[in-house]
């Protein structure tokens, strides 16, 4: 029995020693979690305040005229220009409820001083120096810039938000600044890392919790070895009343029996001394285990009493039995009968039910016990090892929130705990309630900057759709002079190039704000090259530059993405080449499917120029708003500096990447690599011919080797047998040879630049030998309507961008067969829009008059109502298809143009949900475009309205 006590003991400190490590672990792993939350949560804290103070500073930069504010001197402090300047930035104060927002100037040599402050009381005065920081030089360099370290001036400690203001020369002219209080933020930083402590402390009340699991556990084990030591010791007892009773027969009759007797008293004499010894033995053996099992309970209960002081209560709860013992009792908190003591039982159910309806708030009470109705804990535990449950409680009059947690030890027990959360609870309230607020700024903020944006656009948009419509209008004049023939078209161009502008920083605008999105839709590949091919081929033609497309390998006919963002990240780049290549120059773009996994495919465009190039200290600041290597690229070039930050962030929304490769002098390399999803369409299917495509013999009459090998490639990936001629000669020879077979070519494919025998003289000299047996298909990289009567005229059937794709090739050929246009003869007819009447409903008297002449010149009628009302009114009166279609502006007076949409919709007559209705609106966000669509209008297209853009939708409804 001595081994099993000591073995138990050395048991008992085994376990102590593993229940501290563990604790002191869990402290270590909770004070480390707390050190690295608190760095991360500073940081993510100072980035929203970050994005809210410049979101406010560019939306106040974009609010000022750069040329009044650079030009503003202390003595204009009375003039017009100052107030109004003065003016916007007050209202822009006091709308979005800033402390301060003030105009710095630049003044060259280093030092910055105050240019406006809408301050009331004490403001920054004209010329008064300004604290100079990183970010506010950065800011005057042309980027906005947010203060890293706060700086102190006579006001007190901020923090600033930097935004240059930009005169009409794209010089930056001031800089808008926002504070916000240093003290603000850290007093915001302290109660996040309150809160992030508080976490910790509550995961390290876990982990005690999980301690008191295992003491409970130990403490089971003693009860059970006491039951042990205690049944030992009443057994001991009775051996020991055994061997003290005087151990006696009954007397026998006779002498044996005498005899008998006289010998065991013998017997016993001899042994009693030994059993006195071993009673004795016994009795201090039982009372030293008794001694250690009491000591190692106290021990028990302490390292319980130990672990739990964390907690105003604890208690071990038996369900099944509705006992309870209590580990730990603060005398403050009234939550059990008073008599109740540290290690009494006690029935839980009636007390825990008593303290609910005595304490807990009413809102509460009915979560709070359903923490312990039968059933509930064990089937919670089994998803996590510990509930919790945080409720308000109205002592002495005062609420305050308190929190039980409740952990599974064993088949329905469980470890209760109580702990006042009030300051902790409070402490996350106010700063939930802060974080609110400045969310609710930003949020603001932002709603300001794109009500701004929007009512800029179409206050922009308006004259522009006058400038545009009556420059086209003045165009079409036959009798124009040359010298003003050349001023319109200048004219023209400088007003799309401004309209392009407008596009860019609408663009820039969404991709800041987040609210620019990628679409995924099934868009045909081949369709996208010929279109970007097609703009991009017409634009080198007419300033002497080469241009060359090329696709490697296999790819698709199909791809599910965003076609339109695509193919304006292509023509940005292209566009920038051809702007930035001289004459004599050569632009190339060579596409690749370099991978395909499952359903995805990866896909490289490479753009290739040998234009002026770019320093390679400058390339890392290419893709920023508004960097430009050289100043004068704005006058010179026409640049914006937008439109490599918007392909880069578009770029980046498709889930892929751009890099560029440049040398002074020597070109650039664009290599932008996106991952589209594979369709399983192809044009060859979608065309449903009634050949065989493997019956095809064709032709490619090409002098670049690349080109014919890739044409021959992928029509024999597509099962249809092509030769190849590098020249008209060679053509002419293998014409003849077929002839003279008897075989001729199915389809011939010309390619229109080459050597000696252009495509135009092989073309004819073809048709000549063969007569109709042949289709002739013109191939080019270059736009070819200068040139598409003559072709006509030499025998061409039809026209094909470069690159080639098989299933474009079949199409075309059974377009062919089916004698159609490729320019869809009934969209190119003029005579679809001769005689429609036409409803217009616009506000602007000048664009009502610019849009009716345009459409007059196409022989169209139209009726003119100034407001949505009108337009309603003058539509319900005419008879049932009076009207062929509806052009309807958005804003206007009374009625505008949605709401007017709607009330034609909802009219009972035949025409009324047929008739197309079509916007003609400055609104050209996404949104407005979802707006008018669910209002019932079929397209939406924005000021300033491109005539031919205005013709061709026409004809694409009133043709249907």
């Amino acid at each position: 029995m001595k081994k099993d006590t000591e073995k138990a003991r050395k048991g008992l400190s085994l376990t102590t020693k593993a229940v501290v490590a563990l604790s002191l672990l869990l402290l270590a792993a909770n004070l480390l979690l707390g050190t690295v939350l608190s760095r991360q949560s500073m940081e993510a804290m100072k980035s929203l305040l970050e994005l809210r103070m410049l979101d406010i500073s560019n939306t106040a930069a974009a609010l000022m005229d750069g040329d009044v504010l650079g030009s503003l001197q202390a003595s204009d402090k009375d003039t017009k220009g100052y107030k109004e300047a003065l003016q916007r930035l007050s209202i822009y104060k006091k709308n979005i409820a800033l402390e301060y927002i003030y105009g710095i100037r630049d003044m060259g040599d280093g030092t910055f001083t105050f240019t406006i402050d809408p301050t009331e009381v004490d403001p920054g005065e004209f010329g008064e120096p300004v604290v100079s920081t990183p970010a506010l030089r950065q800011a005057a360099n042309g980027r906005a810039a947010v203060d890293e370290k706060p700086y102190t001036d006579r006001w007190g400690r901020f923090y600033s938000a930097y935004s240059p203001v930009f005169d009409s020369k794209g010089r930056v002219s001031g800089i808008i600044a926002v504070d916000f209080d240093a003290a603000w933020y850290e007093q915001q930083a302290n109660k996040q890392n309150f809160a992030i402590i508080a976490s910790c402390v509550v995961s390290m009340l876990l982990g005690a919790l999980i301690v008191l699991n295992v003491t409970i556990g130990l403490r089971r084990r003693f009860n059970a070895l006491t039951a042990d030591v205690n049944e030992l010791a009443s057994g001991i007892d009775s051996l020991l009343e055994e061997i003290d009773q005087p151990a006696r027969e009954p007397e026998k009759g006779g002498r044996a029996g005498k005899e008998g007797r006289a010998g065991k008293e013998g017997s016993d004499a001899g042994n009693a001394d030994e059993i006195g010894l071993l009673s004795g033995r016994i009795r201090s053996m039982r009372e030293s285990l008794q001694s250690y099992l009491r000591h190692a309970q106290s021990q028990a209960y302490s390292m319980i009493a130990a672990l739990s002081a964390d907690y105003r209560s604890v208690f071990f709860v038996d369900l099944e039995n509705d006992t309870a013992v209590c580990f730990r009792r603060d005398s403050e908190q009234s939550s059990l009968p008073d008599a109740i003591k540290e290690g009494d039982s006690f029935s839980f159910r009636h007390s825990i039910e008593q303290y609910a309806q005595q304490y807990i708030a009413e809102s509460y009470r009915k979560g709070f016990l359903r923490l312990f109705e039968p059933g509930y804990a064990e089937a919670a535990c089994r998803r996590t090892p510990v509930i919790s449950y945080r409720y308000v409680t109205t002592r002495t009059g005062k609420e305050t929130y308190e929190l039980v947690r409740v952990a599974c030890t064993g088949p329905r027990q469980i470890g209760v705990s109580f702990s006042d959360v009030d300051a902790e609870t409070r402490r996350s309230m106010e700063q939930s309630q802060a974080l609110r607020v400045a969310l609710a700024s930003a949020e603001d903020a932002s709603r300001a900057k794109t009500a701004f944006l929007s009512s800029m656009s179409h206050e922009i948009r308006t004259p522009m759709n006058a400038i545009i419509g009556l420059d086209s209008i003045a165009l079409s004049e036959p009798d124009l002079a040359p010298s003003t023939r050349s001023h319109l078209e200048r004219i023209g161009s400088s007003a799309r190039h401004l309209l392009h502008l407008i596009n860019d920083i609408l663009d820039m605008s969404r991709i800041e704000s987040g609210r620019l999105t990628i679409a995924s839709a099934e868009f045909s590949f081949s369709s996208l090259l010929e279109q970007v091919s097609t703009m991009i081929g017409g634009q080198c033609q007419e300033k002497g530059l080469e241009y060359e497309c090329e696709v490697r390998g296999r790819i698709r006919d199909y791809y599910i993405g965003d076609a339109m963002k695509l193919k304006q990240v292509l023509i940005n780049i292209l566009g920038n080449a051809v702007k930035f290549t001289p004459e004599g120059g050569k632009i190339s773009l060579d596409v690749e499917q370099v991978a395909s996994f499952q359903d995805k495919a990866t896909l490289r465009f490479v753009i290739r120029d040998t234009g002026i190039g770019m320093d390679k200290d400058f390339l890392p600041k290419l893709f920023k708003p508004f960097s430009q290597e050289d100043g004068s690229a704005t006058s010179k070039y026409g640049s914006t500096g937008l439109g490599l930050a918007i392909t880069k962030s578009i770029v980046e929304l498709m889930h892929g990447k751009i890099e560029v490769a440049s040398e002074k002098g020597k070109g650039t390399v664009f290599t932008v690599v996106v991952t589209l999803a594979e369709s399983s369409r192809t044009l060859a299917g979608d065309a449903g011919e009634t050949f065989d495509p493997k019956d095809l013999k064709v032709l490619v009459v090409d002098d670049d080797d690349v080109a014919s090998e890739h044409a021959r490639l992928v029509l024999g990936e597509a099962g249809i047998e092509a030769e190849t001629a590098g020249s008209g000669p060679e053509a002419l020879e293998k014409v003849r040879l077929r002839l003279a077979r008897q075989e001729p070519y199915s389809l011939i494919l010309v390619d229109w630049k080459m050597p000696g025998m252009d495509g135009l003289a092989t073309s004819k000299q073809i048709r000549t030998l063969i007569g109709d047996q042949s289709t002739i298909i013109f191939l080019t990289a270059y736009n070819w309507d200068e040139v598409k009567d003559e072709a006509k005229d030499a025998g061409v059937d039809s026209f094909l961008s470069k690159p080639l794709f098989a299933g474009t090739v079949i199409e075309e050929f059974r377009k062919v067969l089916a004698t159609r246009n490729l320019s869809h003869s009934v969209a190119a007819d003029p005579e679809v829009l001769r005689g429609r009447r036409l409803l217009l409903a616009e506000d602007n008297e000048l664009n009502a008059e610019i849009i009716q002449m345009l459409l007059q010149m196409r022989d169209m009628k139209v009726d003119i109502a100034v407001n949505g009302r009108l337009c309603v009114e003058k539509f319900t009166a005419s008879p049932e298809w009076h009207y062929d279609a509806i052009l309807m502006d958005m804003r206007m007076p009374e009625m505008d143009g949605l709401q007017a949409t709607e009330a034609i919709r909802a009219l009972k007559r035949a025409d009324a949900g047929r008739i197309p209705i079509i916007a003609l609106t400055a609104n050209a966000f996404n949104e407005d475009v979802m707006h008018s669509l669910q209002s019932g209008l079929n397209a939406h297209l924005t000021k300033p309205v491109e005539p031919e853009m205005l013709y061709k939708t026409l004809i694409a409804f009133l043709s249907r």
